[in-house]
């Protein structure tokens, strides 16, 4: 298994607003999710039975999720989903562009 040389955070230290997230796919569907974890290059983000969207992101697709309580958004790329229990999702997001990334460590330090 690869090191990463990014680490990745669990959000369990972050207020649970902050956790809440929008996800825009490229069909134009909106979904809610909850980040599981973080890091400054990407999520992975859970999304519950009832708002598992009808077609799923293709991996390498792009898509915008938004942090509802704390106005940031990023741009993303799918580069996973899995199916989670009771019909839930498990997605993981690669966060590619550098100035998103910032934004992603403004919310990490408030980890630390």
């Amino acid at each position: 298994m690869e090191t990463r040389i990014v680490q990745r955070r669990e959000t369990r230290l972050l207020l649970e607003d902050v956790t809440k997230v929008l996800l825009y796919f490229p069909d134009k569907q909106e979904v809610e999710g909850v980040i599981k974890d973080i890091s400054s290059q990407g999520l992975r983000v859970h999304i519950p039975p009832t708002g598992a969207p009808l077609s799923l992101p293709q991996k390498g697709e792009t898509i915008e999720i938004s942090f509802i309580t704390i106005n940031i958004h990023v741009t993303c790329r799918c580069i996973y989903s899995m199916d989670g229990q009771e019909g839930s999702l498990l997605m993981g997001f690669y966060v590619f562009d550098p100035d998103d990334q910032a934004r992603l460590r403004m919310i990490l330090d408030k980890i630390d």
